[in-house]
């Protein structure tokens, strides 16, 4: 099976309580115009729940595949990279 393929099958969970105060924090952002700590936020919360809360799981899902292995690192680090660029930037307000 293709590593891709077993990435695709996997169920994460995600727990509620992780999605409120995700919630909670991005509707701060928005309300306040800090859209570069919101897009942040949304990447560094994304690379939480995939690569932090459910490593052990894709772990599994991947083992013995060097191929997807680095699928998921590589990924991981790309999410990391754009998060850093998005504080680089300035957003402009449009009226």
């Amino acid at each position: 099976m293709h590593p891709v393929d077993i990435l695709s099958a996997v169920e994460i969970s995600i727990p509620l309580n992780l999605v409120i105060s995700y919630v909670a924090t991005i509707s701060i952002c928005l309300l306040l115009g800090r859209i570069q700590l919101g897009l942040a936020v949304s990447f560094l919360f994304v690379f939480y729940i995939g690569y932090l809360y459910n490593r052990a799981l894709l772990l599994d899902a991947v083992k013995g595949s060097a191929v997807g292995i680095l699928i998921y690192a590589s990924l991981g680090v790309i999410i990391i990279i754009l998060a850093i660029i998005s504080f680089f930037f300035s957003s402009k307000k449009r009226c």
